[in-house]
């Protein structure tokens, strides 16, 4: 692994370390304690791991890293005590068992700063005799060691509010540490797969696991047996969903009804008929058996309540109703796109190039069709940093939305996203024929081609000299086409290196 060589004066050198991150580590650890007093509900004698923060003695390799890793520099230096006040309004004193929520957090911190991609991969290490014993020592473990489910129920239980306030500690610790300066900061957006499989259908719900059939349902189904079909099949019971299938197929000139297959059978001889499953589907169809034809099941999605109502759930609703499809530049073929079925995280980044380092700031999760840029400003406000005067926020394409850019120029902050011409209700800025709305063309002497060139290079509600043929524009006119950062500028490759 590379490494970069900074020059940094002594000053800068000792303001960094280990003796400065242990004393600023106590500072945080005493104002937690003052701060969160909120005692948790549950006797400390029904937990299954107890917690316990005693400071530890940290040593580097060789090749100068933290023996153990960032997450025994971590975890041997901050006290996660806190965290139980944070969780104590989603735990109640009775109930089973459980974890302390201090040592789960604890493990949750170990997943992300050691960079295990799943808790299947950390709970093969947590379990292992030799690689889990640190992390283990830290959280607190000793008969009871969780698994990959008990740390996924705990992040359902606890929801996004407590992660996010956690977070905001850790970053404010940096913040005030000296290493995030929340001078220039990068947001990004990234699909995630889900771990659950997509079956076909975009608008399912809960109402799909289980939806009651009429007696006209059942009487379509019956003759579509008796008609020879081997597939049964509905219209989908939501009037909502059909309406929104039958949109998005019109606009390929074929509109139609999404269909809900309950039933898949095969005919056999009379021989090699199943009896149960005969009268099984006489049962459900209200048909005499005589009148259904011999056959096997392959699959079905019907059933009876204790009434005898027909109930139905549709084969094509996936475990994870939270995902959706979601499309991106596909890695290996650039110019093609790929569907993924699963999440959008938006990440913002702190960026500190005197360092060479970037601090995650917080992350947002969405459903994979969210469109990136409409949740800019909902995700950049909840984050620990506030916006600010003077700060840079860089951004990719999909942020390139005039609300993103009015609401970052309200707080007196710069934002640098890069063109997406889709905006453009006409012809973009970026094609040669075309000029900003200040009527000045931003070239640059070599002609070369700039992911953004149609960006006036001052605000132009402030210009007092004009070129030939150009015109005054006030920023809330055309803001996305007005920034202090211009394509043309050796400050935007400085900003975007």
């Amino acid at each position: 692994m590379s490494r970069h060589i900074l020059s940094l004066s002594p000053e800068q050198l000792t303001a960094f370390d280990l003796d400065a991150f242990v004393d600023h580590a106590e500072r945080l650890n005493q104002r937690n304690r003052e701060t969160f007093t909120k005692a948790f509900p549950k006797a400390s004698s029904r937990w299954l791991s107890h917690y316990h923060f005693c400071p530890q003695a940290i040593e580097f390799t060789s090749e100068g890293h933290v023996d153990g890793g960032l997450s025994w520099l971590v975890g041997a230096t901050v006290d996660f005590s806190f965290t139980r006040s944070l969780c104590a309004p989603y735990y109640g004193s009775r109930g089973a068992h459980c974890y302390d929520p201090a040592s789960l957090i604890m493990l949750e911190m170990a997943t992300k700063v050691d960079q295990y991609v799943d808790y299947a991969r950390f709970c093969r290490d947590l379990h292992d005799h030799d690689k889990g014993r640190r992390y283990r020592q830290l959280a607190g473990l000793h008969e009871h060691v969780p698994g990959e489910d008990d740390l996924c129920h705990f992040r359902y239980r606890i929801g996004d509010a407590v992660i996010d306030q956690i977070t905001a500690v850790a970053v404010d610790f940096l913040a005030h540490f000296g290493l995030i300066q929340g001078e220039l900061l990068s947001t990004d957006g990234q699909l995630e797969a889900s771990y659950s499989r997509y079956k076909g259908c975009t608008y399912a719900c809960e109402g799909c696991q289980a939806f009651h059939l009429s007696e006209a349902d059942r009487q379509a189904l019956g003759e579509q047996l008796q008609g020879g079909a081997k597939r049964l099949q509905l219209t989908c019971p939501f009037p909502e969903v059909v309406e929104k299938v039958r949109e998005a197929t019109a606009k390929k000139g074929d509109p139609k009804e999404p269909k809900v297959a309950l039933l898949e059978i095969e005919t056999v001889a009379e021989k090699q008929a199943s009896t149960t499953h005969r009268q099984h589907v006489a049962d459900l169809l209200g048909l005499p058996q005589d009148e259904v034809p011999p056959l096997r099941i392959k699959w079905c999605h019907l059933s009876q309540d204790a009434e005898g109502e027909l109930i139905g759930s549709c084969p094509k609703m996936p475990s994870d109703l939270e995902a959706k499809i979601g499309v991106h530049i596909d890695t290996k073929h650039p110019d093609q796109i790929e569907k993924v079925f699963g999440y959008l995280r938006l990440t913002t980044t702190d960026l500190n190039p005197e360092l060479g380092l970037e601090l995650p700031l917080g992350s947002s999760t969405y459903p994979g069709n969210t469109t990136e840029g409409t949740q800019f400003v909902a995700h950049r406000s909840k984050l620990a940093v506030p916006v600010r005067p003077g700060q840079t926020h860089l951004g990719d394409s999909g942020n390139d939305a005039t609300a993103n850019y009015e609401w970052l120029h309200d707080h007196g902050a710069i934002a640098v996203f890069a063109y997406n011409r889709r905006n453009e209700q006409g012809q973009s800025y970026d094609m040669p024929s075309m000029r900003p709305p200040c009527g000045i063309a931003a070239t640059t002497k070599t002609a070369r081609p700039m992911p953004r060139v149609a960006v006036c290079v001052t605000p132009m509600a402030t210009t007092t000299r004009r070129r030939a043929g150009s015109m005054s524009v006030a920023y809330h006119v055309h803001p996305r086409n007005n920034s202090t950062v211009h394509t043309a500028m050796a400050s935007w490759a400085t900003v975007t290196a």
